[in-house]
């Protein structure tokens, strides 16, 4: 809907985990490097071709801003984040195109620190047709009402942010825990027989590409590194996700010394 190492290209069915030592903490601010530095909270409503406005929320009194590129001068849309809810809605100054990225920033005032998620604008949904099929017939109404409720059924969850921690399924005796935080980034540990092997992930500053509204893309940079890794799941409830490729393809993966296998994620 931000702050292990799964190190994997989308182009191959096989990728490997690095391992990286535990290091200090790092935050999911973009410009911050100090602990003591932590960036604010935020998540972002989806966004279509037809939307007047970006809203979500984000940690109290933030300074949000819309960008069409990361470093781009001007703003598509600036606002301030309520300071006793922590929502915003601010009005963009044009209309976005469909698979067009946009970049929305949260900014700590009182910190100075900054994260940013990049948001992938959907197609508007088309009433039209519906309402001009309802008027024919009692048949093709009929028609109709079923259609919407097979829609519904389709878009039955949401996925907002990976925030939280996550236990995968258990292959060849190994298991592995994900924790997403936005305090302490992202973390990655390696289980065999339920018992701790490896910290392969840790303090790893991350961000979110959302390709789909169930098809994302996490690119992470381990603390002290100047090397992003990536790695793609595709949600299929609220609460689990496997791990993909670039073409949403279930692959097996490796993990530290764990073999080869393919991982689903549930939300602890």
């Amino acid at each position: 809907m931000k702050k292990f190492m799964v190190a994997m290209t989308g182009l191959v069915t096989l990728a490997t985990v690095g391992a990286v030592a535990p290091v200090s903490v790092a935050t999911p601010a973009v410009t911050a490097h100090a602990a003591t530095h932590i960036g604010p909270n935020l998540s972002v409503n989806a966004i279509y071709t037809s939307s007047k406005k970006v809203s979500g929320t984000a940690t109290k009194g933030s300074k949000i801003t819309v960008k069409a590129t990361k470093n781009a001068k001007k703003n598509l849309a600036s606002g301030t984040a309520s300071k006793k809810t922590g929502k915003y809605s601010i009005k963009l100054s044009k209309k976005l195109k469909k698979n067009a990225n946009v970049y929305v920033y949260a900014t700590n005032p009182k910190t100075n620190t900054s994260f940013y998620r990049i948001i992938r604008v959907q197609a508007a949904a088309t009433k039209t047709a519906t309402k001009t099929t309802t008027k024919k017939t009692t048949t093709k109404k009929t028609t109709t009402k079923k259609a919407a409720t097979k829609k519904t059924t389709a878009a039955s969850f949401s996925v907002k942010t990976p925030t939280g921690t996550w236990k995968s399924n258990t292959a060849n005796k190994y298991s592995q825990k994900f924790v997403f935080s936005q305090k302490t980034g992202f973390n990655q540990t390696l289980y065999k027989n339920g018992k701790k092997v490896k910290t392969l992930v840790s303090y790893a500053t991350y961000s979110v590409n959302a390709k789909t509204p169930t098809f994302w893309k996490i690119t992470y940079t381990p603390k002290g590194s100047k090397t992003s890794k990536s790695f793609y799941m595709h949600f299929t409830s609220a609460k689990k996700f496997k791990i993909v490729n670039s073409k949403d393809k279930a692959i097996a993966v490796k993990a530290g010394v764990a073999p080869a296998a393919k991982w689903t994620f549930t939300k602890a």
